[in-house]
């Protein structure tokens, strides 16, 4: 699908689409806490992750970065109550894809492989940050195995499933 260098419609629609995945979030964590958080595993869902990897992606141009201090200052402040680690996440996330996306060919496959690579690169900061302050004790091989993996199957399936319908959202917002 290339849709980079078509001209683009509903803008406004970007920063409604990322607030709603940032509550989908919190919705699925409420809705499945048994499910999601046990003494087994742990899953997160990061689906306002898909949208910054999908949005930044698709829609180079737009103010993502703004996007991600935004929305991330909103998640700290509703889920984490700690400020700035996921201002910082989402930034270096956002940053990073923008930096790649033009060294890279549109296929569903460089958008799953963006989408994993940010997962670990948000859970491993913020369980870096978490360890550094005291707030879990957990060593990386524990994190790796109990929260990491589980939550990359888990985003993996959310990915299988949201693909389809942001990708028509992207062309619509495109034509």
């Amino acid at each position: 699908m290339m849709v980079q260098n078509r001209s683009l419609h509903h803008t406004y629609l970007l920063p409604l689409v990322i607030y709603l995945l940032l509550m989908l979030d919190g919705f699925l964590l409420n809705v499945f806490a048994r499910q999601f958080l046990n003494d087994d595993y742990t899953l997160v869902p990061h689906l306002v992750l898909l949208g910054f990897v999908l949005f930044t992606f698709y829609f180079p141009k737009q103010p993502m970065q703004v996007y991600a201090i935004v929305f991330g200052l909103l998640f700290d402040s509703y889920y984490t109550g700690i400020l700035g680690v996921y201002i910082v996440a989402f930034s270096v996330v956002v940053y990073l894809v923008k930096s790649i996306q033009r060294h890279l060919s549109e296929n569903v496959f460089v958008v799953v492989l963006l989408f994993i690579l940010s997962i670990i690169l948000v859970d491993s900061f913020v369980f870096g940050f978490y360890s550094v302050v005291g707030i879990t004790q957990m060593d990386f091989s524990t994190f790796a195995a109990v929260r990491l993996g589980p939550t990359l199957v888990l985003n993996i399936a959310f990915f299988i499933v949201g693909y389809y319908p942001l990708v028509k959202l992207i062309a619509w917002m495109h034509d």
